[in-house]
């Protein structure tokens, strides 16, 4: 399957796998008082199921089958461990990941096995840790799982489980310092034209905290190849405080020779635009 823009991680899981299947070679005649048989699932047929995006499964049931006098097999399996997951952060923090179980029949085409539309994903979402995030079930989906687009195709079935990210502690800690960082950048407009140091001083800090707030930020994200909803958030943001600095540079230019009216009437237009600019910027990328 193609996989593209996405980061490969982890996620722990600790399953109850119940599976059933008919097999009439099993069954036993009817004078037979046998009731329920205990087999080896090595030493039976089996629909040969295999969780694709396991890392390190660890099996904490024996590997065994009940079989009645019908042949009706039930494998009952317990497992923990890893399991992979492919993550979207182009919404970051405003994403929700998909963490799927993915079930196939590594022997069986679609043609050959199907799974039962009675099959059902049981989550104890309650228990489910993680702080930061909130779960749904996202229910049970049949898949053809092929290794290329021509290939032959397996059987399976994909349970999953969705994880929206709470953008609380996101807002906090990028939105509230970006905002108080470009409060900065608005607040050299606000001076007097012909007080260079001051004016200089501020626009130019406003600079250097952008600079480290987006680079510290940018270190708690996996290293990915797309920005994201962050990201455009924090250039847009730095794009207006490289602008607010270039205007603050025009109009000292301008207060120092002898053009002060002008140098005023830009300050006062950057006083205005300043905050229509950034409710943009909130708007277009944090709004959701």
């Amino acid at each position: 399957r193609q996989r593209q823009m996405c980061i490969r991680d982890s996620f722990t899981v600790d399953l109850y796998v119940e599976s059933e299947w008919h097999d009439p070679r099993l069954a036993l005649p009817a004078s037979d008082s046998a009731s329920l048989r205990t087999l080896p699932l090595s030493d039976i047929w089996t629909p040969r199921l295999t969780i694709i995006n396991n890392r390190g499964l660890d099996s904490l049931l024996p590997e065994v089958a009940t079989i009645d006098v019908e042949g009706n097999v039930i494998a009952r399996l317990r497992l923990a461990g890893p399991l992979a997951v492919d993550l979207e952060l182009r919404d970051f923090p405003f994403d929700t990941q998909r963490l799927p179980i993915e079930i196939v029949s590594y022997q069986y085409s679609p043609d050959e096995i199907i799974f039962s539309e009675r099959s059902e994903f049981i989550a104890n979402l309650e228990a489910l840790s993680g702080d930061g995030w909130n779960y749904t079930s996202g229910g049970s989906e049949p898949i053809v799982y092929r290794l290329k687009d021509d290939g032959r195709g397996a059987a399976g079935l994909t349970f999953a489980v969705l994880a929206e990210r709470d953008a609380t502690f996101y807002m906090l800690t990028l939105a509230l310092p970006m905002t108080l960082i470009l409060f900065l950048a608005w607040m050299a407009h606000w001076l007097p034209v012909e007080l260079v140091p001051p004016r200089m001083g501020t626009a130019s800090a406003s600079v250097f905290s952008l600079i480290a707030l987006g680079v510290s930020f940018r270190l708690t994200l996996p290293r990915i190849t797309y920005l994201t909803v962050a990201d455009f958030f924090g250039l847009f943001a730095t794009l207006l405080v490289l602008v607010s600095l270039a205007v603050t540079v025009v109009t000292v230019r301008w207060a120092n020779s002898e053009r002060k009216d002008a140098a005023e009437r830009l300050a006062m237009r950057a006083r205005i635009a300043f905050p229509i600019l950034y409710g943009l910027i909130v708007v277009l990328t944090l709004s959701g």
